[in-house]
């Protein structure tokens, strides 16, 4: 019965993942979409977290786990959505750091050297944003994360995100800094801090606009 019970967790371990867009966009308080699965098949997270999802993946989380949730929780209820970021790259310095945040490895460029970020990759989770420290990313391609046409362009690229993500997974994992990596306390503290990050740099970005004409050139 244990080992029945096991695979059943897995299997819905791995059905809630693949439910999931796959941006690896930290929102839902979790470090990866596969984390916050495990949460919910594990029944130590709501169904009702994954911002970018929305209605359409709600949906299908309530299906899957039996719950029956009629919306996000506000908390994790964006009503628009980036499809994903530029960089100003006349002004970029070449730091890296943007490079080191992103979960798909969407951003290229060398220390010192210009970056850039490859659109077709991009999740559009706005981590780089923070990460940044002369602000030369920017959000592209805003759009209601219900209407049809976001949901229908989650959907075609989530499993190429996730195969981008699990590759870089892979790679960092055999790194010697990945394995002297915080508990999983930690970890989740240090994602709500992050979440927190992304957030406020979203606000000021939006008061910026809201007091300035946009700028052509980005």
């Amino acid at each position: 019965m244990r080992m029945k019970a096991s695979v059943s967790a897995l299997d819905t371990v791995e059905t809630v993942n693949a439910a999931l867009p796959q941006l690896q966009c930290e929102r839902c308080g979790y470090p990866s979409c596969r984390h916050y699965a495990e949460a919910v098949s594990e029944g130590d997270a709501p169904a009702n977290r994954c911002d970018p999802g929305g209605i359409r993946v709600l949906g299908l989380l309530n299906g899957i786990t039996g719950q029956d949730h009629a919306g996000l929780e506000p908390a994790f209820d964006t009503q628009d959505l980036p499809t994903a970021v530029m960089i100003r790259e006349s002004e970029c310095i070449g730091c890296t750091l943007c490079i080191k945040v992103c979960p798909v490895t969407a951003i290229v460029g060398a220390g010192k050297l210009m970056h850039t970020v490859i659109l077709d990759d991009c999740t559009g989770c706005e981590l780089c944003l923070p990460a940044c420290p002369v602000d030369c990313i920017a959000a592209v391609g805003i759009a209601s994360k219900d209407a049809s046409e976001y949901q229908q362009l989650l959907a075609s690229k989530s499993s190429r995100h996730r195969s981008n993500f699990e590759r870089r997974e892979r790679r960092l994992e055999s790194s010697p800094l990945r394995r002297t990596k915080a508990t999983n306390a930690s970890r989740l503290a240090e994602i709500d801090k992050s979440v927190a990050r992304v957030r406020l740099r979203r606000v000021q970005l939006q008061k910026g606009q809201q007091r300035d004409e946009c700028d052509p050139t980005w």
